[in-house]
């Protein structure tokens, strides 16, 4: 069940191309929701967003089918 949790996680922060508004729309803290994205990206060995001052974008991992 997991596995479910971290794609949503990762479908929200990609939608909303932002971390903070991403963390608003599942009622975590910002903080919260960067620590399950960054172990998502352990486990999977890659990064999955470029993170910018502005907000994120899916890097080449993350855009991967």
């Amino acid at each position: 069940m997991q596995h479910v949790k971290s794609l949503s996680y990762f479908v929200a922060v990609a939608q909303n191309k932002s971390m903070r508004e991403a963390a608003e729309t599942l009622h975590l803290t910002s903080s919260a929701l960067n620590r399950h994205i960054l172990d998502l990206e352990y486990e999977l060995g890659a990064p999955l967003f470029e993170r910018h001052a502005r907000g994120v974008r899916l890097s080449a991992a993350g855009e991967a089918d």
